[in-house]
């Protein structure tokens, strides 16, 4: 990648912020960005220009800047034409297999967007390595509720065990979970029914 080009995220990943906040950031597939600059196994990334703007929407002065490694960089970021190349195939991938789906609901299932009215395959396919948590939904009813973080349940383990190091903030992994949940999905006779965000949703997340 060349300074000053745009990139865009094809496998989520997390980055930090860079200064003294030096907070994780995740970025969900899809993501744009901007390389500012590269240097030994750093790179730093700013917002792109669509994102900047919804930040000063929200009040946000200064845009942020990012810090990813040099290997995460060619991981999980792909320029323009490589993120047009890998969008269509996975496009092309997702109507293969549900034929009937409109090309913007092969979309959305392609960027991890769940949307009302899909089925759970369609689901999994879309969200299945961020659920954190699957069982009955409130009510008794015979509904299902899948609890969807912002990264799989792996890496929010990695990052609980980090916390500790630094002095625990939850008193276990589930109370720690519980504050990374991104929705709740509600699937009734394996039909998704309801999405419900976190209360916590911070803004400028895809869906729901």
């Amino acid at each position: 990648p060349q300074v000053g080009e745009v990139l865009y995220v094809l496998n989520p990943t997390t980055v930090r912020t860079r200064g003294s906040g030096n907070l994780s950031v995740d970025f969900p597939r899809g993501q744009s960005v901007v390389l500012v600059s590269l240097g030994g196994d750093r790179a730093i990334l700013a917002p792109s220009q669509a994102d900047a703007t919804m930040l000063r929407a929200y009040g946000v002065r200064k845009p942020p800047r990012y810090t990813a490694t040099t290997a995460q960089l060619a991981a999980d970021f792909v320029s323009a034409a490589a993120w047009d190349r890998a969008r269509e195939e996975g496009m092309r991938r997702i109507r293969e297999r549900w034929p009937d789906l409109s090309a913007d609901l092969a979309g959305k299932i392609f960027l991890g967007e769940p949307f009302v009215g899909m089925p759970e395959e369609q689901a999994e396919e879309a969200v299945g390595r961020l659920v954190l948590a699957r069982g009955p939904a409130p009510g008794g009813d015979g509904a299902v509720a899948w609890t969807v973080g912002r990264r799989p349940r792996p890496a929010e383990l990695r990052l609980y065990t980090e916390a500790r190091e630094r002095g625990p903030r939850a008193r276990d992994f589930e109370d720690f979970l519980a504050t990374r949940t991104r929705a709740v999905l509600t699937f009734r006779g394996g039909v998704l029914v309801a999405i419900d965000p976190s209360s916590g949703q911070p803004p400028g997340l895809n869906w729901p």
